[in-house]
């Protein structure tokens, strides 16, 4: 979310200037790939399903507590995926602009395809949840495999996954989304269920962290092993693309472990538990009164900041982000929490 709020750092856009130059590769690590591989920026909507997949455990546990009953769950999570679908359209009807159809792709309508997949699988035994998860990451590699492009299985132009959301929702696109993504992404989910109830389990934080540590070394291993058949895309949500993040994010919650539990430098994930308490609201603001709102007084006053050269879409991206911060610690003082 710091990455997604500060634009990238506005780093991506250096890369335009760059171009050619021995730092444009490391500036392109802040803007989508156009299809295979994987970079920082491909890493931010995997960490997004990650955190909501992580949130949900913590979620039942206390409504069970409460002795709610299945169908009261089952209720309330599909009222909450309506309301990310419905959300999810109108930002993106305001970030497209008129004229743009419904779009399954949409951030927060695949959050909520996700979202309630992981909630039916977290119902099951533990055995039952990989398999299921597995099932998931094969039903969207066969249809793939089944159903060739021109290019072969993952053709960027006319992929089984662009020529569904041709039929079904009239949607012509090439080097894109997919709606099937999401049988992937809720993977990406269940991984982060399962990494939330080992964290908050009694064991020793060692033992978590080696636990941790070993999993995302076999996640990295068997996403770059099956990378023949199946190659990391993050437009296709594949299977090699869900265990190789999976890895990573899975590094990158080790090193926070460690930094903020075992080191206890608690006050550095400060900032981050800011915007973590208030991430749909920062989401929402960035994408339908950030770009709108926000820049052109910045510009106005502080003349596109000219000043700093080359360097200012890194100022103009900070200076969002700077905002939209101050706005999440303004709520965290009032303990005001948006949620869904």
């Amino acid at each position: 979310m710091l990455v997604l709020a500060s634009e990238g750092f506005g780093i991506h856009l250096l890369a335009e200037v760059h171009a050619g130059q021995p730092l444009h590769g490391v500036l392109r690590q802040f803007d989508h790939l156009r299809w295979d591989g994987l970079i920082i920026w491909d890493m931010i909507m995997p960490s997004f399903q990650f955190i909501v997949g992580a949130a949900l455990p913590f979620a039942l546990t206390r409504r069970r507590q409460q002795n709610q009953p299945f169908a009261v769950m089952f209720r309330h999570v599909i009222w909450r995926c309506i309301k990310l679908v419905i959300i999810g359209q109108i930002l993106w009807y305001g970030f497209e602009g008129p004229g743009k159809v419904f779009d399954p792709y949409a951030t927060l309508t695949q959050i909520a395809l996700g979202y309630l997949i992981c909630f039916l699988v977290l119902q099951l035994r533990r055995g039952w949840q990989v398999a299921v998860a597995a099932g998931l990451m094969a039903l969207n590699w066969i249809p793939y495999v089944l159903f060739p492009g021109p290019q072969g299985p993952f053709s960027p132009t006319a992929n089984i996954g662009l020529r569904i959301d041709q039929v079904v929702f009239h949607l012509d696109r090439a080097y894109d989304w997919q709606t099937i993504n999401f049988l992937g992404s809720a993977v990406t989910m269940m991984f982060g269920a399962w990494t939330a109830e080992w964290l908050s389990s009694t064991r020793p934080t060692a033992e978590k962290l080696k636990w941790l540590v070993g999993v995302a070394a076999a996640a990295l291993v068997c996403g770059f092993a099956i990378r023949p058949i199946d190659p990391i895309i993050h437009k296709c949500w594949t299977a090699s693309f869900t265990f190789v993040h999976t890895g990573l994010i899975l590094l990158w919650i080790c090193s926070f472990v460690w930094l903020f539990e075992v080191r206890g430098y608690r006050k550095l994930a400060f900032p981050f538990m800011v915007m973590g308490m208030n991430s749909i609201f920062i989401y929402t603001v960035f994408l339908s009164v950030g770009e709108h709102f926000f820049e052109p007084y910045l510009n106005l006053f502080l003349h596109n900041f000219s000043f700093m050269g080359s360097l200012a879409p890194v100022g103009d991206a900070w200076a969002d982000f700077a905002i939209l911060w101050y706005l999440c610690y303004w709520l965290y003082r009032r303990r005001i929490f948006f949620k869904l």
